[in-house]
């Protein structure tokens, strides 16, 4: 770990690069690059991967100074040191600390070692985006990365040349971290068919199917909230008069019955009827 004296040596030096053409500053990349090989020998001698990525973690901060003067001069120098630093931060999972020298290095063009066979767009999205989608693979469910991240990305390499195939990768990582999200469904779709309209192979096709058939279920349910919702009168002025409907159960009220008048040979009539009802009942009870 740098001290920080050493941390602002490196950065003063890194910032006088290339500004000056006196041997010192010179002497000073020498020394970063002499740095970085002895490093890159001991990781040449791991053959873990993850072990050489904790290496990685411990050294990166013996950088640091170099990397904040460097894009602090933003002289757009070559600089095998800051490019390897910039794959470094990816490998150890820093892609915020990537992002930062990757938006330096691919500005002004910063060309990458020869052995990663790469510009360094397209190894950015490649190192980044590969972990990401082995990721998905193993939990579909769970976001590996930050989708601003992502989007930083895409934004940071949108006018760079790379694979179809590469960029795909990066449009499908990004579709399937927004599909986690209720709300970004469409735009994860979007995402993805643009993935396949740039490279076929890149194995997004029932991902969209099942995408399309959660939106339309989603629209569905939200129509049918709609529906449940307008059906109601609300604010409605209660029917009246006989068109009005009775609540269901309601008793009906009764229909009064007007009285009616008996005459005096109509009470007489009754009268030998009842008379008659009694010798009947009388004979039925014998």
């Amino acid at each position: 770990m740098l001290t920080p004296a050493q941390r602002h040596f490196q950065s003063v030096s890194a910032r006088h690069r290339g500004l000056s053409d006196a041997v010192h500053h010179n002497t000073a990349y020498e020394q970063q690059l002499h740095r970085l090989r002895l490093d890159q020998s001991r990781l040449h001698e791991i053959q873990s991967d993850q072990s050489k990525a904790l290496l990685k973690r411990d050294l990166l901060p013996h950088y640091q100074g170099w990397i904040d003067g460097a894009i602090a001069a933003d002289t757009g120098q070559a600089d095998e040191v800051l490019v390897t630093m910039m794959v470094w931060s990816i490998d150890v999972g820093d892609i915020s600390g990537a992002l930062r020298i990757g938006d330096y290095v691919i500005r002004h063009g910063l060309p990458m070692p020869d052995r990663y066979k790469r510009t360094a767009a397209t190894a950015m999205v490649d190192e980044i985006c590969d972990p990401v989608l082995a990721a998905f693979k193993a939990d579909a469910a769970r976001a590996p990365l930050d989708v601003a991240l992502l989007l930083q990305l895409n934004a940071l390499t949108a006018g760079a040349d790379m694979p179809d195939m590469v960029r795909a990768k990066l449009y499908k990582s990004i579709g399937y971290t927004l599909r986690l999200s209720p709300n970004e469904l469409p735009a994860a779709r979007e995402w993805l068919q643009r993935a396949i309209a740039l490279f076929d192979g890149i194995g997004v096709k029932r991902d969209i199917e099942i995408l399309g058939r959660a939106i339309k279920k989603a629209a569905l349910a939200a129509g049918t909230d709609d529906g449940d919702v307008s059906g109601i009168n609300q604010g409605a002025e209660p029917e009246t008069g006989s068109d009005a409907a009775e609540p269901e159960g309601a008793t009906p009220a009764p229909v009064p019955v007007k009285p009616v008048r008996q005459t005096r040979s109509s009470r007489a009539g009754v009268a030998r009827k009842t008379r008659t009802n009694k010798g009947t009942r009388g004979k039925r009870a014998v």
